[in-house]
């Protein structure tokens, strides 16, 4: 396969019916897997900022904290 194979310029006016079709739908797909590969990567950076920042504010010398007694609200 040669290299003016593999990308080709399009345009959009000389396709039939199903071409057009699937240049839409392939160009919708490209679309939403941007979307929500920035909405993972923006997702993974806020649980990583969490995480660092609970990181940095934990106190050693503070124990964790613990129930010492439990009543039922009627």
């Amino acid at each position: 396969m040669s290299d003016s194979d593999d990308r080709r310029i399009i345009q959009f006016d000389q396709l039939n019916v199903l071409g057009k079709a699937v240049f839409l739908t392939g160009a919708a797909v490209r679309t939403t897997v941007s979307l929500i590969d920035k909405a993972l990567e923006r997702a993974v950076d806020l649980v990583v900022d969490a995480e660092r920042a609970f990181q940095q504010g934990r106190d050693p010398n503070v124990e964790d904290a613990k129930i010492l007694e439990e009543h039922e609200e009627r």
